[in-house]
Parts: C-alpha cells; sequence; structure tokens
C-alpha cells in the first residue's frame, strides 16, 4: 500500500464499494429484465449474482474522474460485466472445473450446451448495449480486449498442456492479454463516455492495465495450492523467494497505477487510488 496516501479505513471502503455494486446490479437486473422470457434469463440470473463487479466499478469511477456526469456508463458497465461473465462460462467449460469459488460452475448446473449458448446470449446482449454509444472506439475497445483475452487464455491453455516452463515476463505477458486487457478497456471506456482527452484516456487506460496484471498476479499466488483448477503460475518456478517477488511486482504495479492517476491530478481521497489496495487485497474474493 502507498504509506504516502491517507487511506479511507476499510469498512467506509467496503459501503463505498458496495454503493456502486448495488447501482451496477440495478443496472444489471434492468437490462436482463427485458430478457425475461427468454430460456436463458433464469440461469443467467443466477450466474450473475455475487461477483465484486470491479471492471464495471473501474469504468464507472474512471467516468465519474473525468466527467461532468452527462453522460450515462451504466450500459457500458453491463457490458463488460458480461464480458466477464461470458469468459467465466468458456473457462469453466476449458478447465472442466466443477465449481467456481465454492458455487456449481454454470456447465456443471446446466449441462454443456446450455453453457456454450449461454454465452453466445450473452454475446448478443453485449453488442447490444454497447451498440447504444455513438462513439465508435467504445465498441471497438472492447472488442479488441475480448479478443486478447481469448488468447491469452489459449495461450495459457497451451503452456499448461505442454507443461511449458515460463520466465516471469512470459507469465505477465500471458495474464496481460487474459485478465488485464478487460480492466484496461474498463477504464478507458469510462474515460471515453466522459468526455476525456486522448492523454486522460491512455492514463486511465494504463491505470487498468496495470491494475488487472496486479489483481491476476495475487489471484493466482492466492491460489497456487490448490488443485482442482488450471493455474498458469504452477508453470513459473515458484519457490518462496519467487513468490515474494511476485508480490513485490504486484505491489511495484499498483504504485505505478497511481502514478498514472497523479499525472491525471486526480486527487488521492478519489475512490480509484483505494480500488487499487481492495482490488489486490488478501480479504477479497476474486470472481
Amino acid at each position: 500500500m502507498d504509506k504516502n496516501i491517507e487511506t479511507i479505513p476499510s469498512s467506509i471502503l467496503q459501503m463505498k464499494i458496495d454503493d456502486y455494486r448495488v447501482k451496477i446490479d440495478d443496472a444489471i437486473s434492468a437490462e436482463l429484465k427485458q430478457h425475461e422470457k427468454s430460456i436463458f434469463f433464469v440461469p443467467l440470473k443466477r450466474a450473475l449474482e455475487g461477483g465484486k463487479r470491479l471492471r464495471p466499478i473501474l469504468l464507472v469511477l474512471s467516468f465519474e474522474n473525468i466527467s461532468n456526469h452527462d453522460g450515462d456508463p451504466f450500459s457500458a458497465a453491463v457490458a463488460v460485466e458480461l464480458a466477464h461473465l461470458e469468459s467465466l462460462i468458456h473457462d469453466d467449460i476449458i478447465d472442466m472445473d466443477l465449481a467456481r469459488r465454492e458455487k456449481l460452475s454454470f456447465h456443471t448446473l446446466y449441462g454443456y450446451e446450455m453453457a456454450l449458448l449461454s454465452a453466445d446470449f450473452v454475446l448478443s446482449i453485449i453488442l447490444e448495449t454497447i451498440a447504444r454509444y455513438k462513439d465508435f472506439r467504445i465498441p471497438k475497445t472492447l472488442a479488441l480486449a475480448t479478443a486478447s483475452m481469448c488468447e491469452g487464455e489459449l495461450e495459457e491453455l497451451r503452456a499448461y498442456k505442454n507443461r511449458q516452463a515460463l520466465n516471469l515476463d512470459e507469465y505477465v505477458g500471458i495474464i496481460s492479454k487474459k485478465t488485464a486487457s478487460l480492466f484496461e478497456a474498463s477504464a478507458a471506456i469510462g474515460a471515453m463516455i466522459g468526455g476525456a482527452t486522448e492523454e486522460e484516456t491512455r492514463a486511465l487506460s494504463n491505470y487498468g492495465r496495470l491494475l488487472g496484471i496486479a489483481y491476476q498476479i495475487h489471484d493466482d499466488i492466492a491460489d497456487l495450492n490448490k488443485t482442482t483448477t488450471i493455474n498458469i503460475l504452477n508453470l513459473v518456478e515458484t519457490n518462496s523467494e519467487k513468490i515474494a517477488n511476485l508480490q513485490k511486482i504486484a505491489n511495484l504495479h499498483i504504485l505505478e497505477a497511481k502514478k498514472s492517476l497523479r499525472k491525471l491530478g486526480i486527487s488521492e481521497s478519489s475512490l480509484l487510488f483505494e480500488l487499487a489496495d481492495y482490488a489486490t487485497s488478501a480479504s477479497i474474493k476474486r470472481i
């Protein structure tokens, strides 16, 4: 944690995060309600329950730190959360995971056919929501992010199947695609909706990318001893010294992320600063 920042007490921070989560959950519910007569409605409603909503929260916070609040970031926030959900459904099928974070996985509950078609249905909702924005950069940014996520997932899968030894740079390269790309896109899209300059968009985009990398490093370290899921970190030599080094790398990414915010003159009391520490805390449930 950056010692130069006077942090918000954890209970107050959690309440602030929860306030944003409620708003985003309301937006998700409103979007799903438009499809309540669909066969996909109930399974998707269940699949979207819980979760920290970090990516859409990041999008909304980026918007609010740039904008005078004239725009509407919530359709895009729903789109990035649905993109995340789509990736989770596919990941669990590929990894043959029966459960995710103490809940039965989608394909375990509903079968492979329903899971695959539900993910395709989610894509249709994403396209519908993101098309509401006139700025062509917004759908393009999300499209490029989801393409990068697919590439990162495939690179991880191939490395894992081949038991390919990875160095730290290769590991960070894969998680930059698989995880950080959607964090990066979320921050960039929020900035775009808020009317950011190119410089502001780049700075917030960089913040999101660095935050996403740090988040995934902490997630992989937390899951390192679990045998029920694919963990690319198992392909990196991970003695106690290397783990400590990885933690330092994650912390350095957080410090660099905060530097990106300072370049924009964003107040250090902004929730974006606190989000960086919150997203990489040991207690957060990563979904």
